[in-house]
């Protein structure tokens, strides 16, 4: 019997994972506790080596974007000696550039080792998040708990709920199985009850991307067919006619469900959507008076400009402390203020372009990159409410590498017996081991 370890291929995605609140809190109850910051620094540490160890496995683009990182890192590293007479004065505003250094870890150690067993990561995920709301939050599943808005799950958990919800309706598509199919109604149904707009909308934005390459024929066994399509209409019906429509027409629940269409329809008057239009107008000067390279060190010396009333009504108090950083609800307002539109561009514009072209790519996606390419692209629509959490570095770092490993065409040398009627060099398909098991064998 040959036993196979490719689950360790998962440790290093799975370690970054892991910092998420809803898998954190099986071990320490204070989200603020020193022993997560250690951790923190220790996955930091290793994805630094792996950076190293790895660097030579990564495209030519992948080795471009974090040369540029790390020459951003040292602009700022010695404008901070400049002024400050120290190599980095503000951890806070370091971390933004550091934290990047898990995208090019996960991608460089897939690269080198291949993917994932994509089917066991899920099945983590979903058994951990099930498994915090069971034993965590269980009140925030009653109906009292939706129509009082209390989530259970902060707005970073449901969205990665979003990522194995995605990969089993991809496999379902492809491969069939009522199992796959009740996973993926389920994390839906939990990502509407957990109330979380923007990751309604960033679900919303993947499942249309995901029906139209589908709708293309570009993922790979996925069928468009009766076989597959009625059950996705025959279950909602079931669950509407077995008590569904009870819940339903329940006015209280018509009415918060207004309420929360209301708010993504008019962000700007009402919901957290005004709050966060009164922190970026708070703001706006700055943004306007440093947008190429933004405030970098200076911006977290500056005194907090957002204010909120104080519990007497009468006087206004900072939102947070000064000296704290200023913590957008927004990756884009985050970015530009504190490094501008070129910090914004130097984030994002590689894995755009590199993610946008894979899926633009006339080679099929298999149902695990289709995934991980929608899910990442997906989330630049929740990053317009939410920065990123540090889970997101790892998973776009994997989205990266699945991409990259798309198969390419080869020149494979023929045997010399076969040179006398074969012409020296014959082009064929290569399969990577992300998008195939088998390989391509001589004719």
């Amino acid at each position: 019997m040959k036993l196979s370890l490719r689950f360790l291929y998962l440790l290093p995605v799975l370690g970054i994972i892991a910092t998420d609140r809803a898998f954190t809190e099986f071990v320490f109850f204070d989200e603020s506790s020193p022993m997560l910051q250690l951790y923190g620094r220790l996955m930091l540490a290793c994805s630094m080596g792996i950076v190293v160890l790895c660097y030579r496995y990564m495209g030519t683009i992948m080795q471009r974007w974090l040369l540029l990182v790390v020459a951003a890192l040292g602009a700022l590293s010695l404008e901070s000696y400049a002024g400050w007479q120290t190599w980095a004065v503000y951890p806070h505003v370091f971390a933004k550039f550091l934290v990047m250094v898990h995208v090019f870890a996960i991608y460089g150690f897939h690269r080198r080792f291949g993917p994932p067993p994509f089917g066991q990561l899920m099945g983590l995920l979903v058994l951990g998040l099930a498994a915090n709301l069971a034993f965590y939050h269980r009140d925030a599943l009653s109906l009292s708990a939706f129509l009082d808005n209390e989530r259970g799950f902060s707005s970073t958990s449901a969205m990665l709920l979003l990522l194995p919800t995605l990969y089993y309706f991809n496999q379902y598509m492809a491969h069939g199985g009522m199992a796959r199919l009740l996973i993926f109604f389920l994390g839906t149904a939990l990502i509407l009850f957990l109330q979380h707009r923007s990751v309604w909308l960033s679900m919303g934005v993947a499942l249309a991307l995901n029906a139209l390459v589908m709708a293309l024929g570009r993922v790979t066994g996925a069928r468009l067919s009766s076989t597959r399509l009625l059950p996705m209409f025959l279950i909602p019906l079931l669950v509407l006619v077995s008590g569904g429509l009870v819940a339903l027409s329940d006015p209280h629940v018509v009415k918060k469900l207004e309420g929360s269409i209301n708010d993504i329809m008019r962000p700007s008057q009402q919901g957290t959507g005004g709050w966060r239009l009164k922190q970026f107008k708070a703001y706006k000067p700055y943004l306007e008076e440093y947008p190429i390279a933004g405030m970098r060190l200076k911006g977290f010396e500056l005194p907090v400009q957002f204010y909120t009333l104080a519990d007497d009504g009468g006087s206004q108090v900072p939102v947070w402390e000064d000296r704290t950083g200023h913590h957008f609800h927004s990756f884009y307002v985050d970015r530009i203020f504190y490094f501008g539109i070129t910090g914004l561009l130097l984030t994002v514009l590689v894995p755009v372009l590199l993610l946008g072209r894979r899926l633009l790519s006339p080679i099929p996606l298999t149902p695990p990159t289709a995934t991980f390419v929608i899910f990442s692209l997906s989330s630049l629509v929740y990053s317009v409410s939410y920065d990123w959490p540090l889970y997101f570095f790892g998973i776009l770092g994997l989205s990266l590498a699945a991409a990259a490993a798309a198969p390419g065409r080869v020149a494979v040398r023929l045997p010399m017996a076969a040179r006398a009627v074969r012409p020296a060099f014959v082009s064929i398909p290569s399969l990577n081991h992300a998008d195939a098991a088998t390989s391509t064998t001589h004719r």
